[in-house]
C-alpha cells in the first residue's frame, strides 16, 4: 500500500547511484537513505539549499521495495515556495503507464491462456479463438482502467499536499555506524617498532 507523508528534515550527501531512473542515496537526519527517487531540478534545489534549516519534505512511498520518492520541497522560511517534483503528476507518464498496463495485461493473458482454451475446444479450436480474443481484450481493458484510476488518484494526492499526515522516516532509512579509523592505529604501531 502506497503511504504519502511529510517530514522537516536535513538532506544532506545527495549521490546520484542509477543514472538511467534518477536514484539517489542521501543522509536525512543524519540517517542514511539507500534508495531515493526525485527529478533533477529537486536534486539541484537540495544540493543548494541551506543546511541550516529543516526543509518540509513530501515523501510518497509507492511500496513492493521500490525507491522512496520525494514528491516537494519547501526550504526552510519560505512558506509558500513549494517544488513539486513533476514527473510523479505528468499527463504524458500516466497515459504512457495506462497503456503499457493494458498491453503488457492483455498479452499476458493471451499467453497464459491460449493452450488451455484451444486444448478445450480439441480439433475445433478455432472456435475458441473469439473467447480467446474477447477474454485478453478484457482482461487488458480492466488493468488499463486499474492502472488508470491509481495513476490518477497519485495525480490527486500530488496537488493536496497540505492534507498529507506528518510521518516518520525511521523504516525507509538505516543509522549510520561510526566506523573505527583501524589506518591510524596501523600506523602508530609501526612506528614503534621502528624505534626498539
Amino acid at each position: 500500500m502506497p503511504k504519502f507523508f511529510y517530514t522537516d528534515c536535513v538532506v544532506t550527501d545527495l549521490k546520484q547511484i542509477d543514472f538511467h531512473r534518477d536514484e539517489f542515496t542521501a543522509r536525512i537526519n543524519g540517517r542514511t537513505a539507500k534508495r531515493l527517487a526525485m527529478t533533477l531540478d529537486l536534486y539541484h534545489h537540495l544540493m543548494g539549499a541551506d543546511r541550516s534549516g529543516k526543509s518540509r519534505v513530501w515523501f510518497y512511498a509507492p511500496g513492493f521495495n521500490k525507491a522512496l520518492v520525494i514528491a516537494a520541497v519547501r526550504p526552510a522560511g519560505q512558506e509558500h515556495n513549494v517544488l513539486r517534483n513533476r514527473a510523479i503528476s505528468s499527463p504524458y507518464k500516466m497515459i504512457v503507464r495506462t497503456l503499457l498496463a493494458g498491453v503488457l495485461a492483455w498479452f499476458a493473458t493471451w499467453a497464459l491462456l491460449a493452450v488451455p482454451v484451444l486444448s478445450w475446444y480439441g480439433a475445433n479450436a478455432q472456435k475458441g479463438v473469439p473467447l480467446l480474443e474477447t477474454l485478453s481484450l478484457q482482461v487488458g481493458a480492466g488493468v488499463a482502467f486499474l492502472s488508470f484510476s491509481y495513476w490518477l488518484w497519485v495525480r490527486v494526492k500530488m496537488h493536496r499536499l497540505q492534507r498529507w499526515p506528518s510521518g516518520d522516516l525511521t523504516p525507509y532509512t538505516q543509522a549510520t555506524v561510526p566506523v573505527p579509523d583501524a589506518a591510524l592505529q596501523v600506523t602508530a604501531k609501526a612506528a614503534e617498532e621502528l624505534v626498539d
